[in-house]
C-alpha cells in the first residue's frame, strides 16, 4: 500500500484559495478512481501550503490514477484556474507503508506527521524500532499510528502519520505519551 502526496504553496486569501482546493479536490474524485483527501499543511511547510493525498493499493494503480486525469481538458482547466496562486512547482512524494493501516479521514481532522532519516547501515533497526515505538504511541495513547518508508528519494527517510478528530485530541494524545 502506498500513501502519494502532493504539495503545493499557494497565495492569496483563503477566501479564493479554499474554494479552489475544494473544486479540483472534488473534480479528481469525480474523475478518477482516486480517492484524495486535502489537508492545509501548518508547521514545518510554508505558509499557504496544501497537501493533497491518495492511499493506493499499487504504484501502477496510481500511475492509471493520474493518466486518466492528464488526458481530462477539464481537470487542466481547472489546474489552469489556480495559476496566479500558485507560488511554485508542487513537491510529491510517494511512500510504503511498513506498519498499520491509514487513518479515516474526515472534516476538521489534525494529522501530525513526523519525519526521520536514518543512517543507511541502521535501515533495518531503525524499522523495527519505528514499529515498534509506533505500538507504543498506540497503546499508551489509544491512537492508531501509521509508519511509512519512501518509495522514492530519501531512502532511509521513515514517516510516522496519525490523525486526531481536532487539535484538542492531538493535544491530550500528547500530553499522555
Amino acid at each position: 500500500m502506498y500513501l502519494f502526496s502532493r504539495a503545493v504553496t499557494l497565495r492569496g486569501s483563503p477566501r479564493q484559495v479554499a474554494p479552489w482546493v475544494q473544486k479540483v479536490t472534488a473534480h479528481v474524485n469525480a474523475n478518477s478512481p482516486l480517492d484524495v483527501t486535502a489537508w492545509n499543511a501548518d508547521v514545518g511547510h510554508p505558509i499557504g501550503t496544501v497537501v493533497w493525498n491518495s492511499v493506493v493499493e499499487s504504484q501502477q494503480a496510481l500511475a492509471e490514477g493520474v493518466a486518466g486525469l492528464v488526458a481530462d481538458d477539464a481537470y487542466h482547466g481547472v489546474l489552469e484556474e489556480a495559476a496566479d496562486m500558485v507560488v511554485a512547482p508542487g513537491e510529491d512524494a510517494l511512500r510504503s507503508m511498513v506498519h498499520g493501516s491509514p487513518s479515516e479521514n474526515s472534516v476538521g481532522s489534525v494529522a501530525m506527521v513526523t519525519t526521520g532519516v536514518s543512517v543507511l547501515e541502521r535501515t533495518g533497526d531503525v524499522l523495527t524500532w519505528s514499529v515498534d515505538i509506533a505500538q507504543y504511541a498506540e497503546k499508551v495513547a489509544g491512537t492508531p499510528v501509521s509508519v511509512w518508508t519512501n518509495a522514492f528519494g530519501n531512502m532511509t527517510e521513515m514517516t510516522f502519520i496519525s490523525v486526531f478528530e481536532s487539535l484538542a485530541a492531538l493535544e491530550s494524545s500528547n500530553e499522555t505519551l
